[in-house]
């Protein structure tokens, strides 16, 4: 996608504000004290039961619907049958494309450059096997979205310092900030504060960048990558929120490093400061 295109794309996302997912809050301290982080192999699990559940459907409906279309014409219960295999088939190989993708580092899944797995439309089931089994909208959420840096990860290609667009939020400590600050000029990179989502849309329409690390909530995440939908490749990193949300919030900087390091081409490092082998 060009850099119009992108620009183009921001232009016609209505106004949010960063943190307006959290109105009503009242004001309970989050589970794990607001360190949501889990793994991606929960969303990938619930997804992976989403498209078992579709494909138990699909088959109750042949049942049902066999004989009737047997009477219309053999040629129109042939073609049905083909039509209903051909499009779980591409669901099933879809997922397992995900799961090498996430497994291996690799990039298996080159149609997602235009597209988050946010957008996917079975996030709704998703969400509901998710709590069904107890967990959290926002642990979901925050599983899918480890599964989309990781295919981020996967189809960037390298980019200059100067192309990379930090965005914090607000509810950063201050010595959190510095920190990350510290690092941005490590890398050659510059952070910047949004107070809003009208704030990031413009600073991403001006600098037009060719990736983006993003840190907020989840829920301002997710809604940050759905209103993207992937125009430009984006690493969203989950803060913690030990005093709850939009209040003194922190991150990993590790995570934050490494992900300067996936866009810059480099390779990520442990927490000793050792370079991991790079997979892709």
């Amino acid at each position: 996608m060009s850099k119009i295109d992108s620009a183009n794309r921001m232009e016609q996302i209505p106004p949010r504000k960063l943190g307006d997912t959290w109105e009503g809050w009242s004001g309970e301290i989050e589970e794990n004290n607001g360190d949501l982080a889990t793994s991606p192999w929960y969303f990938l699990s619930f997804y992976g039961l989403a498209v078992l559940i579709l494909h138990g459907v699909a088959w109750l409906l042949w049942f049902l619907a066999e004989p009737r279309l047997a009477e219309i014409g053999v040629w129109l219960k042939k073609t049905v049958f083909a039509g209903g295999i051909a499009v779980l088939g591409t669901m099933d190989l879809g997922l397992l494309l995900i799961v090498a993708t996430v497994i291996t580092g690799q990039n298996f899944v080159p149609y997602y450059k235009g597209k988050h797995i946010a957008l996917s439309p079975l996030l709704p089931a998703i969400v509901k096997i998710g709590t069904a089994v107890g967990l959290s909208k926002d642990r979901i959420s925050n599983s899918l979205l480890q599964v989309g840096n990781r295919i981020t990860a996967a189809n960037i290609g390298r980019v200059q310092s100067n192309e990379l667009l930090i965005l914090l939020p607000r509810c950063l400590t201050k010595v959190m900030r510095d920190a990350v600050n510290e690092l941005a000029g490590r890398y050659g990179v510059v952070a910047y504060v949004c107070s809003g989502g009208q704030q990031a849309r413009q600073l991403l329409a001006e600098k037009k960048p060719k990736g983006v690390i993003a840190v907020a909530c989840e829920r301002d995440l997710m809604a940050g990558v759905q209103d993207v939908g992937a125009a430009i490749p984006v690493i969203a990193i989950a803060n913690k929120r030990p005093e709850g949300p939009c209040r003194n919030t922190h991150i990993d900087m590790l995570e934050m490093e490494n992900a300067f390091r996936t866009f810059l081409g480099e390779r990520p490092i442990d927490r000793t400061g050792e370079q991991l082998e790079l997979v892709k």
